[in-house]
Formats: structure tokens, C-alpha cells, sequence
């Protein structure tokens, strides 16, 4: 149960920094580019969906998807050559990244912890095996 209440809180964690960069766009001072707004709100858009769906799946796979988006999001300022003077979308990107990747670097290592925690032990001399959590 505590796993799944620690996997819950990562989730509602990248859920909400998604939902702030969505909702910065709307004040977020870029001087007219629309090019760094829309960078922004298309990465916290598909950081919430990608937090939707860790929450109603079992699947591990949100973890990797977080990392990824979290790292193109902290980078987006340098792959897409914001320009100068947007140091408050700059430190949007790339806060809202970090939290992000953060969060998915959690989730991967918590899987690996969990797989490798258990072990194979024999029963009986027919190869009769059972796995054992520990």
C-alpha cells in the first residue's frame, strides 16, 4: 500500500507542475513569442495527460515518460533558442523539468527496487519454484 500511495504522489506531483505550466502560459511575460508559450504549454499539456494515465493504469512505463518530458522541457530553453530576456519562462521550463524528471528518476528507481527484491526459491525436487517478496 505504501508503494502505491508514494506512486500516487509522484503522479498528483507531475499532474499539478503540468497544470502551472499550462496556466502560466496565460500571464507567463514572453514579449509576443509565441514560440516559448507554445513550447511550455504543448510540454505541460502532455505532462498532465502522461500524469492522467500513470493514474488510471498500472503501467510502468509513465515513469521513462516522465523523464523524457521532464528533460526536453528543462532543455527546451537551450534546444529552442528562447530569447534573451524571458528569464521568467526560462526558470518555468526548466523548474518545471526538473520536478518532472524528478519524479520519473523516483518512479524508475522505485520499479527497479521492487523487481529486485524478490527471489526464487526451490520447493521441492520436481523444480517446483515460488517467488518470495521480501
Amino acid at each position: 500500500m505504501l508503494d502505491n500511495s508514494r506512486e500516487v504522489v509522484r503522479d498528483a506531483l507531475v499532474l499539478i507542475t503540468g497544470v502551472v505550466l499550462v496556466t502560466s502560459t496565460i500571464w507567463l511575460p514572453v514579449g509576443g513569442d509565441t514560440g516559448v508559450s507554445g513550447a511550455i504549454l504543448i510540454l505541460g499539456m502532455v505532462s498532465a495527460g502522461t500524469a492522467l494515465w500513470a493514474m488510471s493504469s498500472a503501467s510502468r512505463s509513465s515513469h521513462w515518460a516522465h523523464v523524457t518530458l521532464g528533460v526536453m522541457l528543462a532543455l527546451s530553453p537551450i534546444v529552442l533558442a528562447f530569447p534573451a530576456g524571458l528569464f521568467a519562462a526560462d526558470m518555468f521550463a526548466l523548474v518545471g523539468g526538473v520536478i518532472i524528471a524528478a519524479m520519473g528518476v523516483l518512479g524508475v528507481l522505485d520499479s527497479a527496487r521492487a523487481a529486485g527484491s524478490s527471489r526464487t526459491v526451490v520447493a521441492s525436487p520436481t523444480q517446483l519454484r515460488a517467488r518470495v517478496a521480501r
